[in-house]
């Protein structure tokens, strides 16, 4: 390893352990002004963006096919 990637390689170790230490430090800080703000939440994707929605009859039958799968390969 040459010179110049073994100092790249020590900054980014520093660079790394300074965000830890930074992290550490703001765990360990009392939760006063996090505890004053409301709770973020991310904006709420328009309707052609969401998740389909499943029934319960959808989800037992997506079960059993996992379990005859399961079973067909000897598990």
């Amino acid at each position: 390893m040459n010179s110049h990637q073994r100092d790249l390689r020590y900054a980014a170790s520093q660079a790394f352990i300074e965000s830890l230490n930074q992290l550490s430090d703001r765990l360990s800080q009392p939760e006063t002004a996090a505890a004053s703000e409301p709770p973020r939440r991310a904006p709420a994707a328009p309707a052609k963006e969401r998740s389909p929605q499943f029934t319960v009859q959808d989800l037992e039958d997506a079960v059993a096919d996992i379990e005859q799968f399961t079973q067909s390969r000897g598990a």
